[in-house]
């Protein structure tokens, strides 16, 4: 019995854990998310003057961002998944 009970306070703890990590991670995808939009406004803007190479390096620096933008997603859904 005192298993169980140990069990379920475990349980109870790591999702609360877990809870507080998506926040954390909640919070990581709007940052990422808005620094995505911030970066494409730039590239667009500088595609639009003709400089090629700096709104190169800004379409670089976006697809970095969307990259870990898609791990975030990965890491909660998984946190999701596994607490839920």
């Amino acid at each position: 019995m005192l298993s169980d009970h140990n069990e379920t306070i475990r349980y109870q703890a790591d999702s609360l854990q877990a809870a507080q990590w998506r926040e954390m991670l909640d919070r990581e995808i709007d940052e990422v998310s808005a620094a995505i939009e911030n970066v494409e406004k730039r590239a667009l803007a500088e595609h639009r003057a003709g400089a090629v190479d700096r709104a190169r390096r800004f379409d670089t620096d976006s697809e970095k961002l969307r990259t870990e933008l898609t791990d975030l997603h990965r890491m909660r859904r998984n946190l999701t998944d596994r607490f839920a």
